[in-house]
């Protein structure tokens, strides 16, 4: 079954990608919306300045198509996207990283529907902490690149996850009921390395703190390694 994966290059998209890899499929394009909406509730925002790099970055064609600022466009945006990809390269269904919101599934899988396509979602209501300790368990290197929730911290940005940084983020968790995998904008991050890239993403870029729970971390320089 050959399969559009919607790529963002976060954490959510990257394991679905990885997932569906897997367990057989053939992913011969990838496609990245990229919103004029920086508050998208469809789409991750943070991070588009690497979006250039995707294809080389996962050594599979990559479409990036921009997607309109008005939300009730989203979905016809994506659905003509889908329809023409589908042509181009005889695709059956599209896999996306919808974790918990029901308006991203919906969204996605009415999209599919309308193109004729089967559509998947790997990472659906997967436990967040097992889902966030896989992806250390599966050698993803990851940072978050924004956050908008109490506990967070200017430092948590920028810096690749590891076992202590997972810690924390559980306990800001527990203690303030945000949820362990960031799903609802708690945070947004980026993949820098995983087991299906052919190269690795090398990133820099400056802090800016947008209020007292508020920040992202602005790529200024991309490139890969």
């Amino acid at each position: 079954m050959r399969v559009c994966c919607l790529f963002s290059g976060g954490k959510d998209s990257s394991y679905s990608l990885h997932k569906m890899l897997l367990s057989g499929f053939e992913v011969p394009v990838l496609l990245t919306m990229r919103s004029a909406d920086p508050d998208s509730w469809l789409y991750q925002t943070p991070g588009m300045e690497a979006s250039h790099l995707f294809q080389e970055l996962t050594g599979i064609e990559t479409r990036v198509i921009e997607s309109p600022l008005e939300k009730d466009e989203e979905k016809e945006a994506l659905t003509r996207a889908l329809v023409s990809l589908k042509e181009e390269f005889k695709l059956d269904a599209i896999c996306a990283g919808a974790l918990l919101s029901d308006y991203q599934r919906m969204i996605f899988t009415h999209a599919a529907m309308d193109a004729g396509l089967i559509s998947y979602a790997p990472i659906w209501r997967k436990n967040g902490k097992r889902y966030m300790e896989d992806l250390l368990n599966f050698d993803f290197k990851f940072i978050l690149l924004s956050y908008a929730s109490e506990g967070f911290k200017p430092s948590d940005l920028g810096n690749i996850v590891d076992r202590s940084g997972l810690d924390r983020f559980f306990s800001i968790s527990d203690k303030w009921g945000s949820h362990p995998a960031f799903e609802g904008g708690e945070a947004e991050t980026l993949v820098l390395q995983a087991p299906m890239y052919e190269k690795k993403l090398k990133v820099s870029g400056e802090i800016e703190e947008e209020g007292p729970y508020r920040a992202r971390y602005r790529l200024q320089e991309v490139s890969l390694e």
